[in-house]
């Protein structure tokens, strides 16, 4: 079996992650919040894994990463009032945006036709799904029900045999993403996280 790749999330190491998604692989990396384990968002089978790698037998879906708002359109059905002009002014950013799915994204990342979707704020991971060329799956690294890891040889060990595991440069972040529910039009909070949402 071929060693994983490990370090930190720049030059070299960006091609070589999104090589593994490319092939089928699971990746953890650092996000602009917690450590997530990633997947292409296309491959039904190792989004099924993550699922099965988490514990999660429920129906609730999955946040979906995009490398910019071009790529955002191919994941959206529909923009809500407004919400395609608030987003693009604030992404790249750790705000999550659930908004309608579009035909193209999968029942398991959307089982009620709803995506959970992200630019996030960080360039490198960015990088990664620019490479990649289409979006990712990004979930926190826990055993559902159980709080997210936030050390990389914590999460080394307890999820072993995946294509990569990507070191965090300085202070671990214990905050998830702001998750904001943009479908009805009038924009509400549904989860607190790193960013600042006032209704």
């Amino acid at each position: 079996m071929e060693a994983p790749v490990t370090g930190y999330l720049e030059g070299a190491t960006i091609e070589r992650v999104a090589g593994i998604l490319l092939s089928g692989g699971i990746a953890v990396l650092p996000t602009d919040t917690i450590y997530g384990l990633h997947c292409l968002a296309a491959r039904d089978d190792t989004v099924a894994a993550i699922r099965a790698l988490k514990g999660r037998t429920g129906a609730g879906g999955l946040i979906v990463l995009a490398s910019d708002l071009a790529m955002a359109d191919f994941v959206i059905g529909e923009w809500p009032g407004d919400s395609r002009a608030f987003l693009e002014r604030v992404w790249p950013a750790p705000l999550t945006a659930i908004l309608p799915a579009s035909s193209t994204v999968s029942k398991a990342i959307a089982p009620r036709g709803a995506v959970a979707l992200r630019v996030p704020a960080c360039d490198n991971l960015r990088a990664v799904v620019h490479t990649v060329g289409g979006p990712i799956v990004s979930t926190s690294v826990n055993i559902t029900g159980k709080e997210p890891m936030t050390r990389i040889d914590e999460i080394r060990r307890a999820f072993p045999g995946l294509g990569a595991y990507i070191a965090r440069r300085g202070r671990s972040r214990v905050l998830s993403s702001t998750v904001v529910n943009f479908i009805a039009g009038s924009p509400y909070l549904v989860r607190a996280g790193r960013y600042r949402w006032s209704d």
